[in-house]
């Protein structure tokens, strides 16, 4: 592996190798220099002196070799950086490395500079330099770094940030604050969290719309404690949730210059053409924008997390005997120690009390609640002290939709649902088949019929998700 320094030789971009230089000292790697014919105020059509170029980066070579490590010079098929991201040794470098300013600030219908360009298709991470915020100081052990990580708790399983900041922390010492941009309105929907809201009898002083419910905040609060994960090496975990409705881009933004942090964090889609349009870009916005230096992280920096065993399930119940499998299949596969949540979706009718008060999943009818509870914890086995039961009732028109929020509440490794269950609940059809389509989390279906049939393992062909 090796450190990759993409350098025109303005004075930002020798800053940048300095940066660079000192992070392969500090973790005893091979230093790449390519040069690209790329200069501020040039003109893009204009010829490029190659050899001209080359003698420079020679000299170049020969100042930062004086930090101790070896440094090759790559000049790219006419000093480009499609030539440069495409190479093969990009595929295995550990950093990437860039200036931000001192390139050609091309008409945005033509061209976007070379940091944005890189960060589109780089495949590891790349550090984009700012002056005066003590990255040489920092990797040579000096002085720790304040570094704000964009996280995303509500998408899927890519967690480039988080994988990163153990990188981060093999360099020198880091305080982290592990920051997520929501918007309180849609996280109340995606969770079904239900409180109480008399918005009408508030003080529009007191109403602060931006905030965030304190449920919803514990939820995202230790999901994002799991992304985060366990990082070792010196410096504090800070956890921060950031209500915004605007750009994602502005908020973190805001809280890198409220905080006064050394360096920015964010992960990259690598979206292209129209994706790129439609769902717009924080990576490049924060580059644009930010007084600080900033990481991008592609999609493919962070590795796969290995399979294991859930260590918690959620088990839609309609007390058939497909949902009573179900509980029994999903004891089996959480095993000692593990957690198993009953929910009972209540589909909501005419005469059912009128809950305009309320956001989110509604609760049980009050006069059916008791009754509902206590006929889920009947199905609860006697003095099971291997595993731990929870129960939910909780009231909604869309039961899948009820299930995937509770998953996502509940933060459960897998949703166990009888094959059979949503025939009952009246046009609904087939609970499984919907989830499988719409759960972001592991579905597993259990078969109707299992005489003289073992449950299966995890991992099994019954397992089913994204």
């Amino acid at each position: 592996m090796s450190i990759i320094c993409a350098t025109n030789l303005s004075p930002e971009s020798q800053h940048a190798a300095t940066v660079a230089g000192t992070l392969a000292a500090r973790l005893k790697q091979p230093l790449c220099l390519y040069g690209v014919a790329e200069h501020a105020g040039s003109v893009q059509e204009a010829p490029v002196d190659a050899s001209g170029l080359s003698a420079r980066l020679e000299g170049e070579a020969v100042r930062l070799r004086a930090l101790g490590i070896t440094v090759r010079i790559v000049m790219p098929e006419g000093g480009k950086d499609e030539a440069l991201i495409s190479d093969e040794e990009c595929q295995r470098a550990r950093w990437m490395v860039v200036a931000a300013e001192g390139w050609p600030a091309h008409a945005l219908w033509r061209r976007a500079p070379l940091p944005e360009r890189l960060a589109r298709r780089a495949c590891a991470p790349l550090l984009v330099v700012r002056r005066s915020f003590g990255l040489v100081d920092w990797a040579r052990g000096r002085r720790r770094l304040l570094v704000l990580a964009g996280m995303d708790v509500s998408g899927g399983e890519e967690n480039g940030p988080g994988a990163f900041l153990q990188a981060l922390r093999e360099v020198g010492p880091c305080d982290i604050i592990a920051t997520y941009v929501c918007s309180p309105a849609e996280e109340r929907e995606r969770l079904g969290i239900h409180s109480p809201v008399h918005v009408e009898m508030l003080d529009p002083v007191v109403r602060r719309i931006e905030a965030v419910d304190p449920e919803v905040s514990r939820v995202l609060l230790r999901d994002l404690r799991e992304r985060v994960g366990s990082l070792p090496g010196e410096g504090s975990v800070e956890l921060h949730v950031e209500p915004g409705y605007s750009k994602r881009s502005d908020h973190l933004l805001h809280v890198a210059h409220e905080r006064r942090v050394d360096l920015m964090v964010v992960g990259t889609h690598q979206r292209m053409g129209l994706q790129r349009l439609w769902h717009g870009s924080v990576s490049a916005e924060v580059l644009r924008q930010a007084e600080q230096p900033v990481v991008c992280v592609p999609p493919t920096y962070a590795q796969p997390k290995r399979a294991s065993p859930p260590r918690s399930v959620l088990v839609p119940v309609d007390f058939s005997e497909s949902s009573v499998r179900a509980i029994a299949q999903a004891r089996t596969l959480v095993g000692m120690g593990g957690r198993v949540h009953l929910l009972h979706v209540h589909s909501r009718r005419l005469s059912d009390p009128d809950w305009t008060d309320h956001y989110g999943v509604l609760p049980e009818p009050p006069a059916e609640r008791d009754e509902v509870l206590r006929r889920l914890w009947a199905l609860v086995p006697a003095e099971d002290e291997r595993v731990r039961w929870s129960v939910e009732g909780v009231s909604g028109t869309d039961v899948a939709q009820a299930v995937c929020q509770a998953a996502d509440r509940e933060g459960v490794d897998l949703v166990c649902v009888g094959a059979e269950e949503g025939h009952r609940r009246g046009g609904g059809g087939n609970l499984g088949r919907v989830l499988m389509m719409r759960c972001k989390r592991p579905v597993l279906v259990v078969p109707s019929q299992q005489v003289g049939r073992e449950p299966p393992e995890w991992g099994g062909a019954d397992l089913h998700g994204r």
